[in-house]
């Protein structure tokens, strides 16, 4: 037992220490957000990644575009330069791959780190355990979304297939 309350107390310390650095890396979107009443939608991306495109486009699609925009700001970290800071914060949270995302509200706490409980990052949640997780999340974190509404949100998760162009 003696054991386990500094381990505990170690692994609360890093969660609040890296949420402090992407809060430090990115302040200007905090201060848009708590304006606009709105979370931030941070996703890891990289120039190579197909599926980091797929989630893009589906963000930017026009019918989930119109549902997701009332609640959240996007910002892409682009990891693509490996001596780059902001390949060095993707390694800070430990991510395997991208697209990785985090969920922060306008107060800056993590709502969602993008990982199913057993640890699995989602990305893209094209798989049904992730797909239910981010769906899930996005109903749990926004203020105006409805059950049509997430079930558009579904939906276009599991008919898009466009991966690049």
């Amino acid at each position: 037992m003696k054991i386990l309350i500094p381990v505990i107390m170690l692994l609360f310390s890093q969660a609040v220490l890296a949420q402090e650095r992407i809060v430090e890396e990115y302040p200007d979107i905090f201060v848009r957000a708590a304006r606009e009443h709105k979370s931030v939608f941070f996703i890891f991306s990289s120039d190579y990644c197909g599926w980091c495109r797929v989630f893009d486009n589906y963000h930017a699609s026009p019918e989930v575009k119109k549902i997701v925009n009332k609640d959240y700001l996007f910002q892409t970290i682009d990891i693509s330069d490996p001596e780059s800071s902001e390949r060095e914060l993707w390694e800070h949270y430990s991510y395997e791959g991208v697209p990785a995302w985090m969920i922060f509200n306008s107060e800056k706490e993590l709502l969602s780190d993008g990982r199913l409980e057993n640890g699995e990052q989602i990305g893209y949640p094209l798989e049904p355990a992730g797909m239910d997780m981010y769906i899930d999340v996005i109903r749990k974190t926004s203020r105006h979304i409805n059950k049509k509404q997430l079930l558009v949100l579904r939906e276009k998760i599991v008919y898009f297939d466009e991966v690049t162009e």
